[in-house]
C-alpha cells in the first residue's frame, strides 16, 4: 500500500514540475512581424526591421525621420513592448523574453538603444 501512495506522490510532483517550468506557447515570430507591419503605418517612421534568434532574444530597429527627444526613443521602445505583448495575446511576454532595440536615423546613425532583458524595467541609451 505504501508503494503505491510513494508512487502517486512521485507523479505528482513530476507532473508539477513539468508543468510548472515550461515555457508558454507563445508565436512570438509572428507577434514580432505584426508589430513590424503596425509601426511602419506610424507618421514619422520610415521602416523597421526585427529578428528573433528561436530562444529569447528579439531585436526591433526604428528608422525615423529627423531626430528624438530620450523621452520620445522610450515611449517609442515601451509601444513595440506593449504592441508585441498585445500580437502575442500575452501581457507577460516580456517575462520570457529579452529585448534589443533601437533608433536609427538617417541623418545621425543610431540614436538610442534601448534593452530589456526578463526580469527588468526597459533601459534606453542615447548613442
Amino acid at each position: 500500500m505504501s508503494r503505491k501512495i510513494v508512487f502517486i506522490l512521485l507523479l505528482i510532483s513530476f507532473s508539477l514540475t513539468v508543468s510548472c517550468t515550461r515555457k508558454p506557447s507563445i508565436d512570438i515570430g509572428d507577434a514580432v512581424g505584426k508589430t513590424e507591419d503596425s509601426f511602419r503605418k506610424l507618421d514619422g517612421i520610415a521602416t523597421t526591421a526585427s529578428s528573433y534568434d528561436g530562444k529569447k532574444d528579439i531585436k526591433f530597429r526604428l528608422m525615423v525621420k529627423g531626430n528624438l527627444t530620450e523621452a520620445e526613443a522610450t515611449k517609442l521602445f515601451r509601444r513595440i513592448m506593449d504592441t508585441i505583448a498585445e500580437f502575442s495575446n500575452r501581457p507577460d511576454v516580456w517575462d520570457f523574453y529579452n529585448g534589443y532595440f533601437d533608433i536609427k536615423s538617417y541623418d545621425y546613425g543610431v540614436i538610442y538603444d534601448g534593452i530589456k532583458l526578463i526580469g527588468e524595467d526597459v533601459k534606453v541609451q542615447p548613442k
